[in-house]
């Protein structure tokens, strides 16, 4: 069986490759024919050019200007034949792609009148299969332009909000300024009091050790010249005491002034 199976496979074989070589014989048999004909027609077409472009040769030749009576010079009907010639290639490429063109024109109409049978063969169920699917798409296309939107809405929001804040940083930044210049001043100016509080105790201190020392050194405590000078020291002293006391006063002031300042620095800070 496999073996009757296999001669008959071959006899088709066969036949197939004695008809493929006919069929190559007979369209090379006809592409010879027609390269005859072709070759035919382009001498007679180049014999019929050549004795049109010798036929306005001569009548060129022979033709004379109405103005000067002189013949045209030969140079000048070489120019024009060139001319021609050139023309003639131009027009030549243009059939050709004018050929060209229509047949890939009769190609597309071939493809579009396939699609248009195509789209005749629709069955109405998958004609609205096509709406339901371009209805969703049209959904889905309605709500990616309302996220656009909201999207476009916020970051408006967010550029006002940030501008805003910027302003915001702009003036607690220069108010910070103003305060921590005016800090140094009160730093400054209560350094400045530290000092001279410092130089009055000392001043004081000097005046105890020498009354201290005066009293030591004396035993004359009735005489009027010591009894005014310990007065006047002793008023002095007074004075340097009230004067500290102030001094204390003033200083505690500009303590709590800068506590103060320290505080709104610091919710300032807390603020930005």
């Amino acid at each position: 069986m496999n073996e009757h199976k296999y001669l008959n496979t071959l006899a088709n074989v066969h036949q197939v490759r004695i008809n493929l070589k006919e069929t190559q014989d007979r369209y090379n048999k006809m592409a010879a024919e027609l390269q005859a004909k072709l070759n035919e027609k382009q001498a007679k077409c180049y014999e019929i050019e050549q004795q049109f472009k010798e036929l306005k040769r001569s009548v060129a030749s022979n033709a004379v200007f109405s103005r000067t009576g002189k013949k045209i010079p030969k140079k000048t009907l070489d120019e024009w034949e060139e001319s021609e010639s050139l023309k003639d290639q131009e027009v030549q490429q243009y059939r050709l792609q004018n050929i060209s063109l229509r047949n890939r024109l009769a190609n597309k109409e071939k493809i579009l009148k396939k699609k248009e049978q195509l789209a005749d063969g629709l069955h109405l169920i998958d004609f609205e299969q096509l709406k339901i699917e371009n209805q969703t798409l049209n959904e889905k296309i309605e709500e990616r332009n309302e996220e656009l939107h909201k999207l476009r809405k916020k970051i408006t929001t967010t550029v006002v909000i940030l501008s805003h804040t910027r302003e915001k940083l702009q003036f607690v930044q220069e108010k910070n300024n103003t305060d921590r210049q005016q800090l140094l001043q009160i730093i400054e100016q209560l350094n400045n009091e530290k000092n001279e509080q410092s130089r009055l105790k000392k001043n004081r201190e000097k005046l105890q050790k020498l009354n201290q020392r005066l009293k030591q050194q004396t035993g004359i405590v009735n005489k009027k010249e010591l009894k005014e000078d310990y007065d006047r020291r002793d008023k002095e002293k007074l004075e340097l005491l009230d004067k500290i006391k102030q001094l204390q006063n003033k200083h505690a002031n500009l303590t709590r002034i800068i506590n103060q300042a320290s505080d709104i620095q610091m919710k300032n800070k807390m603020g930005a």
